[in-house]
């Protein structure tokens, strides 16, 4: 980790913690808009074929099987794909819920379209167990609040696979502009000599002494031969820090018991405390911060 003689370690923690949340806050609020329109027309679908949730029918799900996930959100409480399969003769309903969805058979949309009748939240659905002055209007408040729960969890969910994809695209892209190859391989890496020199390899599998192998997100091997393990960790949230950054630790501590001469590096941005990053250093980690990669550059240079 390179510091100026005017800043401290503190510094650049900070600056990480803000790099951080400008990431989140724009990327989480896109995927959130996005969801929720999404699911917006899934309801729609749904109230619009079953007469706003009075009359259900296999149909309704076998013509369009993205409406299940609202149809989950609309029981009470809210239930996951494996219990909805479950209740449904599957193991999951995951394949309905895809942009590519496959189509349940007659008898398994029938039994999910009766689960889901009997099991309404009526709280979601008032019109059906009330007069209500304007159907419409309930409907719309309905919607809304169902696509505001399903939203806020989508949201999430893709934001995490989000942030590791751009984190790690980073890293690979400042990795080849430094001069290095990018490679892939299949197999488990047994030996330094399996990647090319000055050349590196994403995400691949380590074989280490007297345990499981053990993944690496880089395995690089520097133009004098040197070989160089990479852990690339996002952290948003900073209860999080210690348990990730003990992953680092421990699988710094398996790579080096196979290959004590190699170099590992960690690429991190979020909310992790100085003294984390201290207990790093002291396990002889370099660190290379996203928000500052030039460091890595260098380094392969």
């Amino acid at each position: 980790m390179q510091l100026s003689s005017q800043e401290s370690i503190e510094d650049v923690v900070q600056e990480s913690q803000q790099f951080e949340e400008e990431i989140f806050l724009d990327a989480i609020r896109d995927f959130y808009e996005q969801e929720f329109e999404d699911h917006k027309e899934l309801f729609d679908y749904a109230a619009e074929r079953t007469n706003n949730f009075r009359n259900f029918g296999p149909s309704v799900i076998r013509d369009n099987p993205n409406v299940v996930k609202v149809l989950r959100y609309l029981v009470k409480p809210p239930i996951s794909q494996m219990k909805f399969g479950q209740m449904s003769g599957i193991n999951s309903t995951d394949s309905y819920e895809k942009d590519n969805p496959t189509t349940p058979n007659t008898n398994t949309a029938e039994q999910m379209a009766d689960f889901v009748e009997r099991n309404l939240d009526e709280r979601k659905v008032p019109w059906l167990h009330e007069n209500v002055q304007d159907e419409d209007y309930e409907l719309e408040q309905s919607r809304e609040w169902v696509c505001d729960i399903i939203a806020q969890s989508e949201a999430k969910t893709r934001y995490r696979n989000w942030r590791k994809d751009v984190q790690e695209e980073k890293v690979a892209e400042t990795m080849m502009e430094a001069g290095l190859e990018k490679v892939s391989r299949s197999s488990v890496l047994e030996s330094k000599d399996d990647i090319p020199t000055g050349s590196f390899v994403p995400e691949t599998k380590v074989a280490v002494s007297g345990g499981d192998n053990q993944k690496a997100d880089f395995v690089a091997r520097k133009r004098d031969g040197g070989l160089v393990f990479i852990e690339a960790k996002a952290i948003g949230v900073k209860i999080d820090s210690y348990k990730r950054i003990k992953e680092i630790r421990n699988k710094e501590s398996d790579w080096r018991s196979t290959y004590p001469d190699a170099d590992v590096g960690a690429a991190l941005s979020g909310w992790i405390p100085e003294s984390q990053i201290d207990t790093l250093v002291n396990d002889n980690i370099t660190i290379f911060w996203e928000h500052r990669l030039d460091t890595l550059h260098s380094y392969f240079s």
